[in-house]
């Protein structure tokens, strides 16, 4: 078991992005590269492995999936673009596996209590009713399951700096900010820890925020 802290990014060139909006190059650039790897890093601090069973919604790419193989027994994923043969067959030289489809949360088809750990990283601002998606995953934990979500800020500030780094439109695609998804878990999570970047700064200049939610 690796540290906990540890992000396994894989070589360039093994994975291939989704489609135009995908972040997956941001993460290869020398400076832009640095801040989406700390979002990633301060997410997986907040976790305490081993899990028995993760599944990440949004695995994109699958950029996260190489380093929820050293904090989970079984990883699954889900999507609702990517291909999950075409990632699967790319990861498989990395020693990889994961469970993975492409479908929608709402309609995937999990057991009940199948996992002990979701996690969804940079998903949830571009949805604008989060409550039916959190109900849904409150019943796909098993009890005393846990949540773990990134998001970033979603205002003017936001969007003069994704145009800065070439992602231009951003409003389009964010729609929702940390706060709304904390209102939206009232009554279904419990919110352990939250965390803000940069660390350094109030949690009001905040630019990004990872969050660890407990199942009630």
């Amino acid at each position: 078991m690796k540290n906990r802290f540890f992000f396994d990014l894989p070589p360039k060139g093994v994975l291939e992005p989704v489609d135009k909006d995908d972040p997956l190059d941001y993460y290869y650039r020398p400076i832009v590269g640095v801040l989406y790897h700390n979002r990633i890093k301060q997410a997986l601090s907040l976790l305490k492995p081993p899990y028995q069973s993760v599944l990440e919604i949004g695995y994109g790419s699958g950029i996260l999936l190489p380093t929820l193989n050293q904090l989970a027994k079984n990883v699954y994923g889900v999507d609702v673009k990517s291909d999950p043969e075409k990632i699967t067959t790319s990861l498989s030289g990395l020693g990889v596996r994961a469970n993975l489809s492409r479908a929608d949360i709402l309609t995937v088809d999990y057991p009940k209590d199948s996992f002990d750990l979701i996690i969804a990283i940079s998903v949830f601002e571009h949805i604008k009713d989060l409550r039916p998606i959190l109900i849904r995953l409150s019943g796909f934990l098993r009890q005393n399951g846990q949540l773990l979500v990134g998001i970033p800020r979603v205002d003017n500030l936001m969007k003069m700096i994704f145009t800065l780094i070439g992602f231009n439109n951003i409003e389009a695609h964010h729609v929702s900010d940390y706060k709304q998804f904390i209102k939206s878990s009232e009554g279904l999570f419990s919110l352990n820890k939250c965390t803000s970047m940069p660390c350094w700064a109030p949690k009001l200049m905040g630019l990004y925020f990872n969050m660890l939610f407990n199942k009630i």
